[in-house]
């Protein structure tokens, strides 16, 4: 699948993500939205509800550079997931600049009223390594293996914030909650997230360090349709003040 969609309209879960939207009973106007009249809690769990839960695979690249372009890193990776098995899974494989050779293999399970937990091997030989932090970056990337596992979808510690509403980074008219998580994350004090009114799936997430500023940021850029679905084409991460972020890219998804 290597046809290209330049949109800005999207519909986002973050996968690594893959982001997501199936044509389904999402309200069609401003005033079915008002009619609707969600909690906070209702909102993100309307966003739960849209990972896919037929088996993907997807490939693609997450490229670090810095803000004035130059090129720092390229990670080729592959993600399979499967988050309507009976077991809830997803294995990541990071691979070598060439997409040949295995770097890291994190394989991700949710059990049942438990946070996501993570198996991390390292090199060809698969090494078992210590669990990461879920705010710890990935292999150099601005991305996190909380991105990863998009676990704060399941937190229940959540509000509207102070301004409840706005535009997300490409202009759509969002919900803005805020989430807390069940148990302390180094680093991580809450998300501030980004809903789509209409369509009801995330747009943009902000991680929030422990004086509650935005240290990190996430948007997407394109999106691309898969059978009845919005997917990610390519998304930005951002660590703030760092002077650089990583674009992921995906250029391959299929059902295996």
């Amino acid at each position: 699948m290597k046809t290209s969609l330049n949109l800005v309209v999207t519909c986002v879960a973050l996968p690594v993500l893959a982001a997501f939207s199936a044509v389904g009973d999402r309200p069609v106007s401003e005033q079915a939205v008002a009619e609707e009249n969600l909690t906070a809690a209702e909102t993100l769990n309307a966003c739960t509800r849209l990972i896919p839960t037929e088996p993907l695979l997807l490939k693609g690249t997450l490229t670090v550079r810095k803000l004035r372009g130059i090129v720092l890193m390229e990670q080729p990776f592959k993600l399979m997931m499967a988050w309507g098995a009976r077991s809830p899974s997803a294995e990541v494989l990071l691979l070598d600049p060439q997409g040949t050779g295995l770097v890291e293999r994190a394989v991700l399970t949710r059990p049942e009223g438990k946070p996501a937990q993570i198996q991390l091997f390292d090199g060809p030989e698969q090494k078992p390594v210590a669990a990461p932090s879920y705010a710890g970056r990935i292999r150099g990337t601005d991305m996190t293996w909380m991105d990863l596992t998009l676990d704060f979808l399941w937190w229940t510690d959540v509000r509207f914030d102070d301004r409840p509403r706005g535009e997300s980074h490409n202009g759509r008219d969002c919900d803005i909650l805020v989430a807390v998580p069940p148990v302390p994350i180094p680093g991580c004090s809450a998300v501030r997230i980004w809903v789509d009114r209409q369509l009801r799936c995330l747009m943009q997430v902000e991680q929030l360090g422990p004086q509650g500023d935005a240290v990190r940021k996430m948007w997407v850029q394109r999106v691309k349709k898969m059978d009845d679905r919005w997917m990610i084409r390519d998304m930005e991460i951002e660590t703030l003040n760092s002077g650089h972020r990583t674009k992921l890219f995906v250029d391959d998804v299929s059902k295996p």
